[in-house]
């Protein structure tokens, strides 16, 4: 982790614990911080950071079940300091549309637009490009009829498509820090929580459950870390994406379902804390690219690849990772 990794990670973190609770005080501290900015450039009144930084943040945010969308309102700066609309960068959202499907685009009190980037297919955002639209207009109308919608043209294809691909590796990092989370309040459970006479974790089959899930955790947080990795250096591929956010969605699942199983009734309960993470994690599958998607996705290219290149499409990606 960079040192600005670390001072944006710990700046989140005490942020965090200190509005616990408080979304108006939280939205109000970040804004000022100008957390949300730390993909946008200084010149525009940015960080300047890469999307590895602006990981440590989404990582926090997922650790702390946060209510804000942070992912979005970070990807969300970005667009804006792109389409030289640097006076949104901090108060809009984004989203992505797959085709001319309708989207829901996170947003908050305060929020004045949403970018909806639009896709021809999970690969190729083609001719669709990038608009944006009022809050209003977002909450009950299909894409293909926004009122007030506004294309923002001009934007490099390449730069959009390094958005598109850091919101996939954003969310996979917001999702290992809820996953990481979930893990702790587990380990504790199981170490305090006596049963027949012993610990919780003492049990074969708890361990199990926690050793399958922390596994799935650990492979997540490498492939979402190498991903990074790859875009600030400019290399990455779609494959780095795809992968990451489809090992996030995977680990996911195991993670939840694993924990639930361990922490039994009382992980269900509206009172325990667990549930602000597996319901947010569960819906965070389906953001920047749905677990199937992006699975079928690895497919079609391991297909075209053929029997020849399917090896050098995994290891030479591996080998760069590993420089």
């Amino acid at each position: 982790m960079s040192d600005t990794a670390r001072m944006l990670d710990e700046t989140a973190a005490r942020l965090l614990e200190r509005h616990a609770g408080d979304d108006a005080a939280l939205m109000r501290e970040a804004v000022e911080a100008g957390l949300f900015l730390v993909l946008v450039g200084e010149d525009d009144g940015g960080f300047g950071g890469g999307f590895a930084e602006a990981a440590a943040i989404a990582r926090q945010w997922g650790r702390h079940a946060a209510p804000l969308p942070v992912v979005e309102l970070m990807i969300g700066a970005r667009l804006a300091a792109l389409a030289e609309k640097t006076d949104l960068a901090g108060r809009t959202t984004a989203a992505l549309a797959i085709g001319d499907a309708a989207v829901a685009a996170p947003l908050f009190p305060g929020a004045e637009a949403a970018f909806v980037l639009r896709a021809a297919g999970m690969l190729s955002l083609g001719e669709a490009g990038i608009g944006a639209a009022a809050p209003a207009s977002l909450a009950h109308e299909p894409f293909a009829a926004l009122a007030g919608e506004r294309r923002l043209d001009g934007i490099d294809a390449d730069a959009l498509a390094q958005v598109r691909a850091g919101a996939a590796l954003l969310q996979a990092a917001a999702m290992t820090g809820a996953m990481a989370r979930v893990l702790e309040i587990a380990t504790d459970y199981a170490n305090t929580r006596n049963q027949f006479g012993r610990p919780l974790g003492k049990f074969q089959a708890i361990q199990n459950l926690i050793a399958d899930a922390a596994s799935e955790l650990l492979i997540a947080e490498a492939v979402a870390g190498a991903g990074l990795a790859a875009l600030d250096r400019g290399d990455a591929t779609p494959l780095d994406w795809l992968a990451a956010k489809a090992q996030a969605g995977r680990a996911a699942t195991v993670v939840a379902a694993n924990i639930h199983q361990v922490m039994g009734a009382i992980g269900f309960t509206d009172e325990h804390e667990l549930h602000r993470y597996t319901k947010r994690l569960w819906t965070w599958r389906d953001r920047w690219g749905r677990q199937s998607w992006c699975e079928a996705e690895i497919g079609r290219m391991a297909c075209a690849a053929g029997g020849a290149g399917l090896w050098p499409l995994i290891a030479d990606r591996g080998a760069q990772d590993a420089a």
